[in-house]
């Protein structure tokens, strides 16, 4: 009996010796304080045992975890070859045989093309100019005590400067019906979009002078009418309220600022100033958009806030669409001549996504002409 007790003391004196305290099993005893403490190292056998025991995780603990809800959505990188071949295939369905062509997101100009025509060259916009004349006002007003909603009648230093008197017929619409074409003036007075003919009639400081002082002009029933005359009266504020020329004032309102320095108001068309007098190039031109109406300008995301005809999407300078869960702005100008070489046409087309794309080319074409190359543009944008 002594000797089997003797036995049982001799196997657990060998077996402390060989694993050590039974305690120092235990998962308890891994933390950061211990780790950082100098140990002992484990006989192999128990270290094997150790790293065994902790489970490893599995391969679907490992995938990714969902973004948050409030996380922004990252947009597919802009297909520039597509953009471009949806233009050129416009290009072939229309006869247009000189045109170029400018891509941009995010403050960049991405990617030009032209087919005898460089997109940094400038080139009569024609009613482009249009959003131009919006963003330059609608600085000016933020300078000043009025706003979109502010009767014309209220900017009586303006017409003392501009010595004019505006009849009180159209001095109590608000300045958002000119600028959204509500006012219910005609497209033009006396004259025609002609490139070149009629020029001594066919300026700003005609349009908007017999427009203000006539109101047999205007037509009783404020229904959304596109109409240059309305934004040659803008075009005339504008003069008015910083007592300089339209031309360099918008240039330093809103070109410069874009970094478009090549854009000018100039050109055989350049008296038609606010409304149409604009030469820019197609890159200069994606520069302005990126810079005044990008996604998250309040402008461009909430229209209604400044001014804004929900029938016809009418903004500033712009005409906004809800379609597909998309938003986009556009603008088309259009110059007619009896010469040839003077035929002008352009396009805009700026995206939510932040892309927009714009064009320029020779000749005059009929407004589904426009219509397809919007809407290619847009398909090929998203």
């Amino acid at each position: 009996m002594s000797l089997v007790r003797g036995l049982i003391a001799l196997t657990l004196i060998a077996g402390l010796y060989i694993f050590g305290p039974v305690k120092l099993v235990g998962f308890e005893t891994i933390s950061v304080e211990a780790a950082s403490a100098p140990q002992q190292a484990l006989p192999a056998p128990l270290g094997h045992l150790n790293k065994t025991a902790l489970p490893e995780p599995s391969q679907q603990q490992q995938t990714t975890l969902p973004a948050p809800a409030d996380e922004p959505e990252i947009n597919q990188p802009l297909d520039r070859a597509r953009v471009e071949t949806a233009w050129r295939d416009w290009m072939a369905r229309h006869k247009i045989t000189k045109s170029a062509m400018a891509l941009g997101a995010e403050g960049t100009v991405l990617h030009t093309a032209g087919m005898s025509r460089d997109a940094d060259t400038a080139y009569p916009v024609a009613s482009l100019s249009k959003a131009v004349t919006a963003m330059c006002l609608n600085t000016l007003l933020a300078q000043s005590p009025y706003d979109w909603n502010s009767p014309i009648s209220d900017l009586t230093h303006v017409w003392r400067d501009l010595n004019t008197t505006p009849h009180p017929q159209i001095a109590k619409l608000p300045l958002s019906s000119f600028v959204t074409h509500t006012s219910g003036l005609p497209k033009n007075i006396d004259a025609d979009e002609t490139a070149g003919e009629g020029r001594n009639l066919y300026t700003q400081i005609h349009f908007a002078r017999s427009a203000l002082r006539d109101p047999a002009h205007l037509e009783q029933r404020r229904k959304h009418v596109y109409s240059n005359v309305n934004y040659a009266i803008l075009g005339q504020i504008i003069e008015g309220m910083s007592g300089r020329s339209y031309g360099d004032t918008c240039f330093d309102i809103t070109m410069a600022p874009a970094g478009a320095l090549g854009a000018q108001v100039g050109g055989r068309m350049w008296a038609t100033a606010g409304f149409g007098g604009w030469s820019v190039s197609a890159s200069d031109y994606a520069r302005f958009l990126m810079h005044w109406h990008s996604p998250d300008r309040p402008w461009s995301s909430d229209p209604a806030a400044f001014a804004y005809d929900r029938k016809s999407g009418a903004g500033l300078g712009v005409f906004h669409r809800y379609k597909d869960d998309r938003h986009t702005m556009s603008h088309t100008g259009l110059w007619r001549s009896k010469t040839p070489a003077r035929r002008a046409g352009a396009i805009f087309v700026a995206s939510d996504t932040g892309a927009v794309f714009v064009a320029n080319w020779q000749g005059s074409l009929k407004s589904a002409a426009y219509s397809d190359l919007r809407k290619s543009i847009t398909t090929a944008l998203h």
